[in-house]
């Protein structure tokens, strides 16, 4: 388990017991506290210094937990807030999401619990502080951010970080939109070429009759409309890389002719008999199953193995849903500054809400929706549920099927907890019934989940 940074945490509760139990319990994990009696006596903390989270009980005396997280979000605006309760209604929850407000913790507390949210609070600006340190090293003319601290998303960085201080041929792959371009730009920008040209080439967009003469140049003559000599990409790059995106649609006449590139390191326009030397580092990418299209004849064996030296697999965005916030955010602060509006934070809900999507356009889909809110409304500091298509306004939050609220349990515990089955009974589908597996990525002790499991009358199935 990593470190947690020490975190200066702001605890409002008037009840005495409670603030000073759970000052000395974040303190024993080297935090640092202060703690408020009441909303006025935080309202003055927060007034005072800044914090890096906030734990506020919801009914105090002299006002709500609402209030606190109002003025944390003028005053801390980076802090998490977390609101503790004996009850919460829907309604509550609704007010509190919409002032920033991350979570309800129901009291009693559960220790464990609140320590590992604010792990996961840690983790959060542990990503954000990630994010600027690329941006630091990366080309800002050049669109190479890859997002998400997902495990799958961090070993995508890490290959692609071990591959950039080569030359290597490197193939990716993966569906439409996850962002095989950003990683063939990543690996440009961090390489030692990275002053030199990137020419992306779209194999799929040049018609076959003139794919050689784009790729290689020609001579003046060579075909009718060649009035001049050309360059052709590959030269145009000389030095630096060039991308071949969707070089599965590459003829098979084209493939034979790439082929000798690669292995003799030169290229020949279409007139000319001499041929030129280049120095290129080739990347390219598909969302075609090459290995099977060599199975079919359709794809060169050679080739394949020439160009798939190194292969980095984009992940489909559904299957890292925990980056569906961060990415959106950053493709909100890019349209707010291109359309000139107010800064703009995505809610609580709405991130909920693009988390249970499917994403079949994978990160270009998020994009596209992402900057349809900004430009239609999303305009009031908040890009929230209502900001969103259709179909993610009558989506149920919380259910990964989409399936209409209504059918949902009204009562917010039994929502809960058909949410909590649901989810259990997922995680075990996808780790084949291991029960160690499972408690593992729930979180959880492996007794826990068993007592839950029984709880929740989930069946016990063998793996």
């Amino acid at each position: 388990m990593s470190k947690v940074t020490s975190m200066k945490i702001l605890i409002a509760d008037d009840e005495r017991l409670q603030r000073e139990t759970l000052s000395a319990i974040l303190a024993d994990h080297a935090h640092r506290t202060v703690v408020a009696a009441n909303v006025s006596e935080a309202i003055h903390a927060l007034q005072s210094e800044s914090f890096d989270l906030v734990l506020t009980d919801f009914k105090m005396p002299d006002g709500t937990g609402i209030e606190v997280a109002t003025k944390a979000r003028q005053f801390s605006p980076e802090a998490a807030v977390f609101i503790m309760t004996a009850y919460a209604d829907v309604s509550s929850v609704i007010d509190a999401m919409r002032v920033g407000v991350v979570d309800y913790l129901l009291k009693p507390l559960n220790v464990e619990h609140l320590l590992r949210k604010i792990r996961l609070v840690d983790e959060h600006k542990s990503l954000l502080s990630e994010v600027t340190d690329l941006r630091s090293i990366v080309n800002p003319k050049e669109k190479t951010m890859l997002l998400g601290d997902s495990d799958a998303m961090r070993g995508v960085r890490h290959t692609i970080q071990q591959v950039s201080q080569t030359k290597g041929t490197v193939l990716i792959t993966g569906e439409s939109g996850t962002g095989k371009e950003v990683a063939a730009r990543l690996i440009h920008a961090l390489s030692h070429e990275s002053a030199r040209r990137f020419v992306a080439v779209n194999c799929a967009a040049i018609p076959e009759n003139l794919l050689e003469s784009e790729l290689f140049g020609h001579k003046k003559g060579a075909f009718t409309g060649a009035v001049a000599d050309k360059d052709g990409l590959f030269k145009a790059a000389n030095g630096g890389t060039v991308f071949l995106d969707e070089i599965g649609e590459l003829p098979k006449s084209m493939q034979a002719k790439l082929l000798r590139v690669l292995q003799e390191r030169e290229i020949t326009p279409v007139g000319d008999t001499r041929p030129i030397k280049i120095d290129i580092r080739l990347i390219a990418a598909t969302n075609r199953d090459l290995g099977a299209d060599v199975v079919a004849g359709i794809f060169r064996q050679d080739l394949y193995y020439r160009i798939n030296v190194v292969q980095i697999s984009m992940p489909a965005l559904r299957d890292h849903p925990e980056d569906v916030p961060v990415l959106a955010q950053h493709f909100i602060d890019k349209y707010v500054k291109e359309f000139s509006k107010r800064p703009v934070k995505l809610s609580n809900a709405a991130a909920r809400r693009l988390m249970e999507y499917r994403w079949p356009g994978n990160i270009r889909e998020l994009e596209n929706i992402v900057e349809r809110a900004i430009i239609l409304g999303a305009s009031d500091g908040s890009l929230d549920v209502e900001h969103l298509p259709e179909n993610f306004r009558t989506m149920a939050s919380g259910l990964m099927d989409g399936s209409d609220l209504t059918q949902s349990p009204a009562n917010l515990e039994a929502a809960l907890d058909s949410f909590t089955k649901r989810h259990i009974e997922k995680v075990l589908d996808a780790v084949n019934q291991d029960k160690k597996e499972a408690a593992k990525l729930l979180g959880l002790g492996l007794s826990s989940l068993y007592r839950k499991m029984d709880e929740l009358n989930i069946a016990r199935r063998s793996s």
